[in-house]
């Protein structure tokens, strides 16, 4: 069994490292995996394989995938990509060659990742549906599974995203110590709430020491939800690891601006690391997290600092918290074999 993942898999961006972690799964079940990245696409924005930054690739040419390049056009040339299996974790580069691809015999698996249909997917897909939809949370199929089906599309498939947890670091807090509460997401402001600083200072007026560690921060970010305080560190995309930034972080708060939330990838590595969320009562998080036992959802500014009030205020509970959290998680939410054999049946049926 052989699939063409794509792209190459990247460290921002839910999508980006789901893909790498499905694409690990899949060797571990011994399916061949090849990489198909875009050096010269329609678009006229080839993908960069990046190799000396992009720890994807040494990572998964160890598991024995292999990485090839095509261009638009000429993608009859890469050997055996003519009637194979393809998949993209929503790819904008798949949705400008999928007609290329679709004349050549090539089945499609797509994975959108998101809870909206983008214009290059409707461009795409609307006269020449894929072969099967991946979806990953019964939200995100609630909004666009319909217009899937409409196309023409017949195959629709729920499956959890991979995912290799974090090592367990849960760090446990001191009496008097400051609460470091992070925030890590892509540099996209529907993704950062302009609410982020008021969500600190209501907690700091309780007389709290708060410090805030923000990652894949940048200008824009600063004009959307105000200049950082003094007592928040925000960084620039990819400064430190994922397992880095949650080690230093008593909780994580993820309060959105616009977007809605399919399986967030942000929540799976925090959950893992030991690290209690407090979401979005919303979207897939509602799937994902069980309040008050393995993490918090919340509504409004007021919701995120009293969780985040009283996580300072009970140590031991927002420990219980991140133990319930990752037994959730490996027991039930990332469980490979569950998630491995459904993949496995899920290209069979496009086979």
């Amino acid at each position: 069994m052989k699939v063409f993942l794509i792209g190459v898999p990247m460290t921002c961006g839910g999508a980006n490292s789901e893909a790498g972690h499905t694409a690990l799964l899949w060797r571990r079940l011994g399916i061949e995996v090849t990489c198909l990245y875009f050096t010269k696409c329609r678009c006229e924005k080839p993908a960069i394989i990046a190799e000396s930054t992009n720890r994807w690739v040494e990572r998964l040419r160890d598991d024995g995938v292999e990485f090839v390049a095509g261009e638009s056009g000429l993608l009859r040339d890469v050997p055996g990509l003519p009637g194979s299996v393809v998949v993209d974790f929503c790819n904008q580069h798949l949705a400008h060659n999928w007609h290329e691809l679709h004349g050549l015999g090539c089945r499609l698996i797509h994975s959108p990742c998101m809870t909206m249909i983008s214009r290059h997917e409707a461009e795409a897909f609307r006269d020449c549906p894929p072969t099967a939809l991946h979806m990953q949370s019964d939200f995100q199929a609630s909004q666009i599974a319909e217009a899937y089906r409409q196309w023409g599309c017949k195959r629709f498939h729920l499956i959890r995203g991979a995912f290799d947890p974090l090592p367990y670091r849960p760090r446990r807090r001191e009496p008097g110590e400051t609460l470091v509460v992070g925030r890590l997401a892509r540099p996209c402001r529907t993704k950062w709430s302009p609410e982020l600083w008021g969500i600190m200072e209501l907690v700091r007026e309780n007389g709290v020491h708060v410090a805030a560690l923000c990652q894949a921060w940048d200008s824009e970010l600063s004009f959307h939800c105000g200049p950082p305080p003094g007592y928040a560190t925000c960084l620039s995309k990819d400064t430190l690891e994922t397992g880095d930034f949650l080690s230093r972080c008593h909780a994580l708060i993820c309060p959105n601006w616009a977007a809605s939330e399919n399986w967030p990838r942000v929540g799976l590595e925090a959950m893992s690391a030991g690290v209690p969320v407090l979401a979005d009562d919303a979207g897939g998080w509602r799937e994902m997290i069980e309040h008050g036992v393995t993490g918090h959802l919340c509504r409004t500014r007021d919701d995120f600092s009293n969780w985040l009030l009283f996580l300072a205020e009970n140590e031991n509970e927002r420990m219980d918290v991140s133990e319930e959290a990752r037994a959730r998680l490996v027991g039930k939410l990332c469980d490979p074999g569950k998630i491995g054999q459904q993949w496995i049946d899920l290209i069979h049926d496009c086979r």
